[in-house]
Parts: C-alpha cells; structure tokens; sequence
C-alpha cells in the first residue's frame, strides 16, 4: 500500500464553523492508500456541508488519483469478470420489464442526458469531462460542446478522439469568457474539488443570463450511506473533499448566487454503489458465483431505494441540482 500525507481539517472551509464527526475509520476503498479518514458536518444551519478530516493537501492529492481504480487493471480473474459482464447485460435485460413500469428506465434516460434532453441545443461545457462519452453524446444531438478535467492525459485523449475542445486544470484557472454558455454540467465533480464555492461562482460568470447549471453529486443523506456507514462507496477518502445532502447544496449554489429550479435524489444507477459498498464490507475474495449473487442483490436494491423514496424523500443515493443564473 501506498502512503500519503494528510493534515487537519477541524473547521468548515465553506464557512469558518466548528463540524461534528459523522463518520469515521474510511479507508481508500481500492485499498490502494495506507491510512483512514473521516468526514464532518458543519454545525451551521446555514451551509452543512461535510468535509473530509483529515485530508491531503494539494500537493499531495496527485496520489490518490494515481493509484485510482479507473487508471489500473487487475490480472488474473479475466473469465470471472468476463462471466461477470454477461451476467450483468442478462440481468439488465431481465429486469427492464420491472424499470419500465416503475420510472427507474425514464429516469436513467434522464440522467444520461444530464437532464437536457427538454432543452434547446446550445453550447455546454462538461466540468470534470473525464473521458469524454457524455460530451460526444450531447455533440451527436447538435450540441456545441467543451470539456476541461484535471488530468491531462484524458483531456488530450476526449480531443482526439472525438474532436472536442478541452481545458486542463481547475475551472476557476481555465480563464474562459464570462456570459458564454448556455449550459454548465457536472457530473460527480464537485464532491472532488478543494474549493465548490469558488467553482460556483466561475460557473455562474461564463453562463449566459438564463443559462443552466446541472450537477450530480453523492447523496451523504441516502439510505446507502447510513446502511453501510465507514464502508459505503460514497465516501471515496480520501478523493471526495466535500459531501452534501440535497439541502446543502442547494444552500451553496443559491449562495454563490443560482436560482435553484429543481433539488432532488435519484436512485438510477444505485446498484453499482450497493455492489461495492457490500464487497468492501467482506473481509474474504468473492468468487464469481458469489459476485453474481451479489450482482441480482444490488439492483434489488436499487429498486427498493427508488420506491422508498416516496416515503422518505432526498434519501436516494445521489443529489441531482438544476439552477438557471439570473436574467437582470
């Protein structure tokens, strides 16, 4: 395992107030960094944001996403995972009646549009791009598109491979014209970021009046995080610096000045987080047979959040943000 250096966080950095501990013993659920976290909750009815205690400091953050499980693959299980795959394609399929009739199937279609299948098609830049499927999806429907992403090597990968324009490094540095976009996404980005605020306040800037900001993000609230507690996939320490409920962040973007038209959880694609918490709750290796138990158990999982939230709701496993940027 790899170590990396931490520091002390005690205080919220969005707005100065002391936090109380609300999870404890984290650790890099790819088992890669030596070491545990925690996450705090501001104390302050106002913002309540959670942070990670202790976390790195930028200079130091670079390891995690080196040894993170999207840049690497294991050897040696290459027939189980290829079992695994097809298993989870006929389960899929298997279950689409059920998706179909209860709105899980419309509301995945709704999220792998980041919501914008209803808009006009305009220009959209895509803040933690990664690589690059959702831009040339929104390209193929007429939309003017361009990402940026910390990591250089995917962003040159997305231009060439798609012919997007991209921009390296953090979107307050990437100097882009004010008032020049009609829509701003972020999917799972700002969970990762030292400073949301100040990325909200560069979103609202290169918006056009009117334009729309949406962001998805973990849901630190969710029926998943209080099941699994220090081993639910949410928490991701120590590359997640910043968690929210649908509250605070609806807080924190109305705050750098949004008007916020939609605060909402959603449950699509939950299963995936259920499947991984669980693996990191298990001491042993999981066979194949034993992942593809775990695979039927996760979407049943999925279903039963999705529905639960009628009862219970802003409980589902991610917070979905819609916010315009005022017309003055």
């Amino acid at each position: 395992m790899d170590s990396i250096t931490s520091e002390p966080r005690p205080s919220c950095d969005l707005c100065g107030s002391e936090g109380g501990l609300v999870q404890s013993g984290i650790t890099d659920p790819d088992g890669n960094l030596e070491g545990t976290w925690s996450f705090r909750c501001c104390a302050n009815p106002e913002c309540g944001v959670c942070w990670l205690d202790p976390a790195p400091p930028p200079s130091e953050l670079w390891k995690a996403y080196a040894t993170y499980h999207t840049h690497t693959r294991k050897s040696g299980q290459r027939f189980g995972k290829a079992m695994l795959s097809l298993a989870h394609r006929l389960i899929r399929l298997s279950l689409l009646p059920f998706w179909l009739a209860n709105g899980l199937k419309r509301e995945a279609g709704y999220l792998r549009f980041m919501t914008l299948s209803g808009e006009p098609a305009g220009r959209l830049l895509d803040v933690g791009c990664g690589g690059g499927r959702f831009l040339n999806r929104m390209k193929k429907r007429g939309w003017q598109v361009e990402g940026t992403d910390f990591d250089e090597q995917a962003t040159q990968k997305v231009s060439a491979r798609y012919g997007i324009k991209t921009h390296i490094g953090d979107l307050t540095q990437c100097t882009l014209p004010a008032n020049s976009f009609d829509v701003v996404t972020m999917s799972q980005t700002i969970e990762h970021l030292y400073d949301p605020l100040a990325t909200l306040h560069e979103c609202l800037r290169i918006l056009k009046p009117g334009g729309l900001l949406v962001m998805t993000t973990p849901n630190a609230l969710s029926i998943g995080a209080a099941e699994f507690a220090a081993f639910w996939r949410g928490w991701e320490a120590p590359r997640h610096l910043h968690l929210f409920s649908v509250e605070s962040l609806q807080r924190l973007t109305r705050r750098a000045g949004f008007e916020v038209t939609d605060a909402s959880t959603y449950s699509a694609g939950a299963a995936v987080v259920y499947r991984v918490s669980r693996t990191n709750q298990q001491a042993a290796r999981l066979s194949w047979l034993d992942e593809l138990g775990l695979l039927l158990w996760s979407y049943r999982k999925e279903l039963q959040e999705y529905h639960a939230q009628a009862a219970s709701p802003h409980s589902g496993q991610n917070v979905l943000i819609r916010a315009r940027k005022p017309i003055i």
